[in-house]
């Protein structure tokens, strides 16, 4: 089974975190989760309503749990196998989300990776990332409850957060706070 911590690696010489979650859903069942706005709003911080289609619009809801985002745009659409997106293209190079599923024994291989160009942000969206698959995992697996919570708030989001700053060597001092609202 893969650990469920990110691993902080490159891509194309910027940093990436890469998730990898075993699943017990088929493929198509997580896709749905990954796409459908409904569905996101149990796991994502900003649910989108994604334009079916490489180069197609990627709008944000505006009742999602951050900040109001400006549009991004789809890079990968293959359902129910990939799909990528820049996120939070603010005038600089936006950060991209490339979510990959595998078949694999009786669910699939879900493999998230985050690139980015500011290191210091590794631990911070290492962390809610994490939170945000357990949150994902529990919903497909029928729980009701959201683990996880406000990155602003005591919770397990603080200390997986200081967790990945020790794995990545980012000090508490240097490290990216949490974005506010």
């Amino acid at each position: 089974m893969p650990d469920r911590y990110a691993q902080l690696t490159e891509v194309d010489g910027r940093p990436a975190l890469r998730f990898e979650r075993t699943l017990p859903h088929p493929p198509e069942r997580v896709w749905k989760a990954l796409t459908d706005t409904g569905e996101m709003f149990a796991w994502h911080p900003t649910p989108a309503e994604f334009e079916p289609r490489v180069g197609g619009r990627v709008a944000w809801h505006p009742d999602g749990h951050v900040a109001e985002m400006p549009e991004d745009e789809v890079t990968d659409w293959d359902p129910p196998r990939l799909l990528g997106y820049t996120w939070g293209n603010e005038g600089g190079r936006p950060d991209h989300l490339r979510w990959e599923l595998r078949p694999h024994d009786d669910g699939c291989l879900l493999t998230l990776v985050h690139t980015f160009d500011d290191r210091l942000k590794a631990a911070r969206d290492g962390a809610g990332w994490h939170v945000c698959l357990d949150a994902l995992a529990a919903g497909l697996d029928g729980s009701p409850e959201r683990p996880g919570g406000d990155p602003n708030a005591p919770g397990p989001w603080t200390g997986l957060n200081t967790e990945y700053q020790e794995r990545f060597g980012i000090s508490p001092e240097e490290a990216t706070p949490p974005p506010t609202r």
